[in-house]
């Protein structure tokens, strides 16, 4: 009883009555089972951080979209901080005025200028530039139509993720800038778009923060649905379909994610398909693929026309060491760990070779029995072969291209995509671009040559980058603001001085 009195004594002093000790409840729990004083104040501090850090990420993205927002209306405002002079002169670009790095859309000042300050931010950030740009604008609508929930991410309260939720429940709606004139009549539709916004941000901003992501997703396209003109749904689908296409994405350990992005009653086709086909296989007696397995496998089949007279017939690069080809340094066994035993590097030397996988173009490496099974049955597949030490290519089915072919394939293996600092192209996509300009002498050489993205390509031309190759390979891009970023050929393979053609 005595020691119990003292216990309450304790519980009740001063100390324990201060604000830093709102949770008496749950210390004289943990008390009763033994718990520390010190081990529970351990962990209020913990989870006070990491609630800490939640606030301060969302503010430091907040902050970091506004700077996006606030440059790009900079270079909207002065193009010429970015462009030529020559650019600037003109008031649109033609593809004939522009010559062959501008084929396609006409291109503007204004939109050269953005397409500028989203290249220098993807130098300085390693972010893709349809990424800034893509937040950029979020920023700048958030910013404009949504001014409470800015407010609320700006301190913290929210996350990037619920302002994303939010731009997508005002997707297509009308704003007041579509309205703009003197009529009553306009000026009647302006207040009721700024009167549907308004009332969309003081919902949404009241939500954010205090309920989970899913459901404040429901609660948008809820809130969203009540706003809805009769006729908007349909307007809205419309425009959502027109943006459905197939992704790629490379996963770890030679996989890979293709995500479609269709409408719901195609999905829903889709997966009922593939779903029946797989049942109906997994029924047979001497299936023993798992339903995921199955359902997997039959989607690539219908995808890739297994089996019929429009099979995929794409090539596509394996590159693939010589001593995988006999089965010497197999990826997982001793020699693949440790090197090939008595091997000899180029200098005569005998020592051992560390293991180099096979690698796919577009991916990355692969496993060996799969190198080597594409290399001997896979008539879609362009296959080169490189020495052990050097990885020099030593045969290349060089009939089947010409010279210009042959160079994009070799500086595709030193780059994989862009060489300007932080773009994400794919090789495949991309311009060989003479950095000394064909009509300035610049030869036809991989020396001077650079795979480089439509978009990028004519930046170089237009927009006041630099760009050089030192002797080992790597690219520089300056960006008119000073900032300088480099590009080096894939570290994994030493390459010969020149290439074998």
């Amino acid at each position: 009883m005595a020691s119990a009195c003292l216990a309450s004594a304790a519980l009740a002093s001063a100390d324990w009555a201060s604000a830093d000790w709102e949770s008496l409840d749950a210390w004289r729990a943990a008390s009763a089972a033994g718990g520390s004083r010190a081990v529970f104040a351990e962990l209020q501090a913990n989870l006070d951080a990491a609630e800490g850090a939640q606030l301060q990420s969302n503010r430091q993205f907040a902050a970091q979209l506004d700077a996006f927002r606030r440059a790009f209306a900079l270079a909207d405002a002065h193009p010429e901080l970015y462009l030529t002079a020559e650019t600037m002169a003109a008031e649109t670009l033609t593809p004939q005025a522009s010559g062959r790095a501008a084929r396609g859309p006409r291109l503007d000042v204004a939109e050269l200028a953005a397409r500028s300050v989203a290249a220098e931010l993807s130098m300085r950030l390693m972010l893709p530039a349809a990424t800034i740009r893509s937040r950029a604008f979020e920023a700048a609508r958030c910013h404009d139509l949504l001014p409470r929930l800015w407010g609320r991410f700006r301190d913290g309260l929210a996350g990037y993720a619920e302002v994303r939720i939010a731009l997508d429940a005002i997707a297509g709606l009308p704003i007041p800038a579509d309205f703009r004139g003197a009529s009553a009549e306009q000026r009647a539709a302006a207040q009721t778009a700024a009167a549907r916004l308004a009332t969309l941000d003081d919902e949404l901003t009241e939500l954010a923060g205090t309920v989970p992501r899913a459901r404040f997703r429901r609660r948008a396209r809820l809130l969203r649905a009540k706003l809805d003109q009769p006729d908007e749904t349909a307007a809205r689908h419309a425009r959502a379909l027109a943006q459905r296409r197939l992704t790629v994405e490379s996963a770890d350990d030679g996989m890979a994610w293709v995500t479609l992005y269709v409408s719901a009653v195609d999905a829903a086709r889709i997966r009922a398909r593939v779903g029946a086909t797989a049942t109906e296989r997994s029924g047979r007696a001497d299936e023993t693929r798992t339903l995921d397995q199955l359902r997997a496998d039959v989607a690539t089949a219908l995808l890739t026309g297994e089996g019929t007279p429009t099979a995929v017939r794409t090539e596509i690069l394996v590159t693939i060491p010589a001593l995988t080809l006999i089965g010497a340094g197999q990826s997982g066994g001793a020699s693949g760990a440790h090197g090939i035993d008595g091997a000899h590097g180029p200098d005569g030397a005998h020592g051992t070779r560390p293991y180099q996988a096979a690698e796919l173009e577009g991916h990355g490496p692969i496993d060996d029995d799969t190198a080597r099974r594409l290399f001997a049955e896979a008539p879609t597949f362009l296959r080169l072969a490189t020495d052990p030490f050097t990885s020099a290519p030593l045969a290349l089915d060089r009939t089947r291209y010409r010279v210009t072919d042959a160079q994009r394939r070799w500086l595709a293996k030193q780059y994989e995509g862009c060489t300007r600092p932080g773009c994400t192209s794919p090789v495949t996509t991309t311009d060989l671009d003479h950095l000394t300009a064909w009509a300035q002498g610049g030869a036809t050489d991989v020396d001077n040559l650079a795979p480089t993205c439509r978009t990028d390509h004519t930046l170089k031309h237009r927009a006041r980058f630099t760009v050089t190759r030192s002797a080992d390979g790597t690219i520089s891009w300056r960006s008119p603001s000073g900032h300088l970023a480099r590009t080096e050929p894939l570290p994994a393979r030493s390459y010969p001085d020149r290439a074998p053609f």
